[in-house]
């Protein structure tokens, strides 16, 4: 009787198992993009600053 698993007992096995593998593929590419982002040229907050002055120039020579 130790040993039973019932089927809802094995679907909330298997939703775990699921969650966990789909938690760690998003650490890792979250993991990547800081790394990567460290050695790239322009960081992501100097895109931001330069897609908003972008914008702003070209609004005001209209």
């Amino acid at each position: 009787m130790l040993n039973y698993l019932d089927a809802g007992t094995g679907s909330m096995i298997v939703t775990a198992l699921a969650g966990g593998i789909a938690g760690i593929g998003v650490a890792f590419k979250m993991g990547m993009s800081r790394f990567k982002a460290k050695f790239s040229s322009k960081s992501s907050s100097d895109a931001v600053s330069d897609d908003a002055s972008d914008g702003d120039s070209s609004s005001s020579t209209n």
